[in-house]
């Protein structure tokens, strides 16, 4: 009977240890889930609306796929589209309006708000004001970099509004 009392103890014990190992897990994907929430944030704040690519290595990793509906394309290849907008929209401001998710997967429901007064991505530079809503999906690696990325808006709604191709 006492070695089966001892067992019991023992089970009880390593059961505790194996819940207080879960929450503290737990409160780590709450933790790294917040971090990346304010990375994809800052996505839109700094890189989008302030135009600070010096900012990229810090946020995302150097192999991250961007998904447009068109179809993948490399970090790079992002980057340089992005720029085009920025230079078509010089007061591009783009809005996160909310970002959730856990974990390594956020989303983002974003508007951007500008007036085409440059030339880029193609459009006419004729002074327009537009605005577009999407969504951004961001899957992060485990050290709260963003490494894969899809992006979903309808980029010839825009082009209507401002007279573009």
């Amino acid at each position: 009977m006492r070695k089966l009392s001892m067992i019991f103890v023992m089970a009880v014990l390593c059961s505790g240890l194996m819940f207080a190992k879960g929450d503290k897990n737990k409160g780590s994907d709450k933790n790294s889930g917040e971090k990346n929430k304010a990375t994809a944030r800052r996505v839109f704040d700094d890189l989008w609306t302030r135009g600070r690519y010096e900012l990229i290595d810090s946020m995302y990793e150097k192999n991250c796929v961007v998904h447009y509906a068109t179809g993948p394309v490399s970090l790079d290849e992002a980057v340089a589209g992005g720029k085009e907008w920025r230079s078509a929209f010089p007061d591009l401001v783009v809005t996160p309006n909310q970002v959730t998710g856990n974990g390594d997967m956020i989303v983002v429901h974003w508007t951007a708000r500008g007036t085409n007064k440059g030339q880029g991505q193609g459009l006419p530079g004729k002074g327009k004001r537009a605005t577009a809503h999407g969504t951004g999906r961001f899957r992060f690696d485990n050290d709260g970099k963003i490494a894969e990325v899809w992006v979903d808006w309808n980029e010839n709604d825009l082009r209507k509004q401002v007279g573009g191709k």
